[in-house]
C-alpha cells in the first residue's frame, strides 16, 4: 500500500535490518491518491486546469487564483476497505470501515477592483487527506513445502552460535535460534536449517493498518486579466501510520516431531511531517478551454518509528516467549512531481477536465537522522524495483441551473519495474456524484470506488507461494460549503 496498499513485498524486498525503514515504506509514503473536497473527488481529483476548489491546492495550486469569492469548505467521509486474499487454495476476505475528515480549507479573496492586468490576489490554508492506510488482511493455508523457519535459518546463516544467542534486537534469527525454531546444519559451519522434520503446517497471518497521510497547506495565488493564473503552496505533510500484525505456524494434524506452534507479532508505528513546495500556472488563452502544469518538490519527511515485535514458540517439552520495543529516527525524500493538465468548459453548462502526472518512484531515498546506518541496501531496492509511473485522472461535470451531475475516472501506474519484479499494483478508481449551489452555500456529494490487485509474500523464499490479494475501497464523502 499498498497503497493503496502497501505491505505486500514487505518481505520480498529483503533487509536484514529487522526495524520497518525499508523500501516499504519510502513507496507508502511516496504515493498520493488525491482525496480533498466532494466535487474535486466525484470527478476523478481532474481539477489540475479548472482551479476554483480547494484541493487543486495540492495538485496546481494555480488554481486558487480562479477564486472570485471568499470561501470555506468542510469535507467529513467515510471508507470502507474490503480485501479478498488466496493462499495455498484457500480464500478468505475481511473489511474496515474508517470515519475520516477528507478536508477543511478556507479562501480569502483580495480583489483589485480591475478587470485587466492583475485582478485579484487570493491566500488559502487547510488540509486535504492524500491517501488512506485503513484496512484489514486475513490470510491461511497448509504449506507443505516451506516454513518461516526457513526464512529465519536463511538470515543466520554465517553467524556462529555464539553471535546469535547474543545479538542484540535488531535481529530476529537470534531469537528463532533461543526459541529451537532453527537448528544448526553439522555438516556446514554457521550454517542453519529449520528445526521442522517435515512440513504440512498450518500458516496463519492478520494484517490490521490505521492511518493516513495528509497535507497541511498554505497558499497564494494572482490573477492577470482572467487569461494567466500562478500560484504557490507550501505543504506541510503528515503521517501516521500503524501495523499489527500476527503470523501463526501450528501443527494442526501432529505430524512435526516436538513442535506444536510459534507466533510472531509484530507492531510498526511511524509518525512524523515533512514539507514541499508546489508552484503552478493556468493559461485560458480563450474562454472554453485551459491548460495548467505544476511541479511539486520532493518532501523531506522526517520519520519516527516504533516496532514491537514478540515471537514465542511452543514445543512439546519447551515453551519461549521474547518481546522487545525498538525506537528509530530517519528521513524520507519523496520523488518530484509534474503535472499537466487540460480542462475544456462548454457553454458554462458543462466540464471536460483531464490531468497526467510523472512520478519516478525509483528516486525516492531513504536517510538516517544521525548517520548510523547508510540505508544501501535499502535505497539499492528502490532503484531496482521501482519505476515511473503516470498516473491519468479525468472526469466531466454536467449542470442544471443550480444542480450539477458528476463523474470521473482515475488510474495509478504500477510504480514496480516490472522487468525486475512481477507485481502489477496498478489502481484503478470511478467515481459520481451531485451538487446543489446556491449564493452563499454549496453541498457537494460523491462516491468513488478504487481496485486493485497485489502478491503478498510472507517471508524471502526463493518460489515461495504468493498470496493473491484483490482489494476494494469504496468512500463517501459530503462538502459543504460557504461563500462570503
Amino acid at each position: 500500500m499498498k497503497k493503496i496498499f502497501y505491505i505486500f513485498i514487505a518481505s520480498l524486498l529483503f533487509t536484514n535490518y529487522l526495524t520497518a525503514q525499508n523500501e516499504v515504506d519510502a513507496l507508502r509514503y511516496s504515493q498520493n491518491f488525491y482525496g480533498g473536497t466532494a466535487r474535486s473527488v466525484s470527478m476523478g481529483s481532474a481539477f489540475g486546469a479548472l482551479g476554483g476548489d480547494f484541493s487543486c491546492l495540492s495538485t496546481n495550486p494555480a488554481g486558487i487564483a480562479i477564486y472570485r469569492k471568499a470561501e470555506l469548505t468542510f469535507t467529513p467521509s467515510i471508507h470502507y476497505a474490503i480485501n479478498k486474499s488466496g493462499y495455498l487454495g484457500n480464500e478468505f476476505s475481511d473489511y474496515k470501515y474508517n470515519f475520516n475528515f477528507n478536508n477543511i480549507g478556507l479562501v480569502a479573496v483580495f480583489n483589485s477592483g480591475e478587470e485587466k492586468g492583475w485582478v485579484n490576489l487570493n491566500i488559502g490554508f487547510g488540509y486535504n487527506k492524500l491517501n488512506n492506510f485503513n484496512r484489514n488482511i486475513v490470510l491461511k493455508g497448509v504449506n507443505n513445502y516451506n516454513s518461516m523457519t526457513d526464512y529465519f535459518a536463511l538470515r543466520a546463516n554465517g553467524q556462529s552460535p555464539h553471535q546469535l544467542y547474543f545479538s542484540d534486537d535488531y535481529f530476529i534469527e537470534g531469537y528463532a535460534w533461543d526459541a529451537y525454531l532453527i537448528d544448526s546444519d553439522t555438516s556446514i559451519n554457521n550454517k542453519y536449517q529449520s528445526a521442522f522434520n517435515k512440513y504440512g503446517e498450518t500458516q496463519r497471518k492478520s494484517i490490521k493498518n490505521d492511518g493516513s497521510l495528509g497535507e497541511y497547506l498554505f497558499s497564494m495565488g494572482a490573477n492577470y486579466s482572467h487569461k494567466f493564473y500562478l500560484g504557490g503552496t507550501i505543504g506541510i505533510q503528515n503521517v501516521n501510520f500503524e501495523e499489527n500484525s500476527v503470523y501463526k505456524e501450528l501443527d494442526e494434524d501432529s505430524i512435526i516431531n516436538y513442535f506444536n506452534s510459534f507466533t510472531y507479532n509484530q507492531k510498526i508505528k511511524t509518525s512524523g511531517s515533512g514539507f514541499n513546495f508546489k508552484i503552478g500556472t493556468i493559461f485560458r488563452p480563450v474562454d472554453w478551454i485551459r491548460f495548467g502544469v505544476a511541479i511539486h518538490t520532493p518532501t523531506l519527511l522526517v520519520l519516527k518509528d516504533e516496532y514491537n515485535y514478540k515471537l514465542e514458540s511452543d514445543l512439546d517439552d519447551f515453551s519461549y516467549s521474547h518481546d522487545t520495543i525498538i525506537n528509530k529516527k530517519y528521513e524520507l525524500s519523496t520523488p518530484l512531481r509534474a503535472m499537466g493538465s487540460l480542462a475544456f468548459i462548454i457553454k458554462k453548462v458543462a466540464l471536460i477536465s483531464v490531468d497526467y502526472e510523472l512520478v519516478d518512484y525509483s528516486s525516492a531515498r531513504l536517510r538516517a537522522e544521525e548517520n548510523d546506518y547508510d540505508f544501501y541496501d535499502e535505497n539499492n531496492n528502490i532503484q531496482l524495483n521501482y519505476t515511473a509511473a503516470s498516473n491519468i485522472r479525468a472526469g466531466a461535470e454536467y449542470r442544471f441551473e443550480n444542480f450539477a451531475l458528476r463523474g470521473g475516472y482515475s488510474i495509478y501506474g504500477n510504480p514496480f519495474n516490472t522487468s525486475n519484479i512481477d507485481i502489477n499494483s496498478t489502481r484503478t478508481s470511478i467515481s459520481g456524484g451531485f451538487g446543489i449551489r446556491e449564493e452563499n452555500f454549496f453541498f457537494d456529494l460523491a462516491f468513488v470506488h478504487s481496485t486493485s490487485k497485489e502478491k503478498y509474500y510472507l517471508y524471502n523464499l526463493v518460489n515461495i507461494e504468493p498470496a493473491n490479494i484483490t482489494s476494494s475501497t469504496n468512500q463517501i464523502l459530503a462538502t459543504f460549503g460557504f461563500k462570503f
